[in-house]
């Protein structure tokens, strides 16, 4: 059937199963794509629903959605088997009809607590740092007249993220920023030698003041002018730290 050209290892994809034909119940169980081991087949990772790994039988069939880069497909598929790999369970599905392409599109989110900074950069410097596309690197060394005090230095905000994905973040903080505004926003990856820090910019779509918390504001906001490297890195980090989750759950589970 020719998946290989559409999904690609760590693409997140929703199971539902179908009770009969035509018919599937409403349950949504979340699982990722690890590779195509033959035409018809690939191994998916065994799914999970409310932090609880759902162990899938053989002949169940499913109709599942395909969250990749080309956007998002559906097709219908029937669990051969299942079995361990490094400790991880996985799951054998065979593909039953053919790839239906649908209009949305969108990135999986994954709840993460990660400390940030960001800053609010005027208008001008914005305007240069988006045609330099120089996002990545530290905020440009202040001149001697921002150091006189006739520019306003540059003054980061600290915040918490709430979830994250390849197209943005939600995060809290004490500092209101405007709907609307562009702001830089610096991020340290946890990584095994040393954290990777990203300066990303973002578009501010909604501020919302947090129920219970006087002072405190969530931001959802988007990437933009974001590059395929950055943004396939924060996806392979959203990739490795589920797995390291289902990890810990399976040990957990003593499997």
């Amino acid at each position: 059937m020719g998946k290989n050209h559409l999904i690609e290892t760590g693409n997140r994809l929703e199971l539902q199963k179908i009770r009969r034909i035509g018919a599937s119940e409403e349950a949504v169980y979340v699982s990722r794509f690890l590779y195509q081991q033959s035409e018809d087949e690939a191994i998916i990772e065994m799914p999970v629903k409310e932090g609880r790994l759902v162990v899938m039988e053989p002949g169940e069939a499913f109709q599942v959605c395909f969250y990749t880069n080309k956007g998002l497909y559906r097709c219908q598929v029937q669990v051969v088997s299942r079995h361990y790999e490094d400790k991880l369970p996985m799951v054998v599905i065979k593909f039953q009809s053919e790839f239906e392409r649908l209009q949305r599109r969108q990135h999986y989110r994954m709840e993460c607590l990660l400390d940030m900074e960001f800053y609010v950069p005027e208008k001008a410097a914005l305007e240069q740092l988006l045609r330099e596309k120089n996002h990545v690197q530290e905020p440009p060394a202040q001149t001697e007249e921002e150091e006189e005090g006739e520019s306003a230095p540059i003054q980061f905000f600290a915040g918490v993220t709430l979830d994250l994905s390849g197209g943005g973040v939600r995060f809290n903080s004490e500092h209101r920023t405007e709907e609307g505004s562009t702001i830089v926003m610096k991020i340290a990856f946890p990584a095994p030698s040393a954290p990777q820090v990203q300066f990303l910019f973002a578009k501010v779509l909604t501020v919302l003041p947090v129920p219970n918390h006087t002072g405190v504001y969530e931001h959802r906001v988007q990437f933009v002018s974001i590059t395929n490297a950055e943004r396939e890195s924060i996806i392979r980090y959203i990739f490795l730290e589920e797995r390291k989750r289902r990890q810990r759950l399976a040990e957990e589970k003593g499997e």
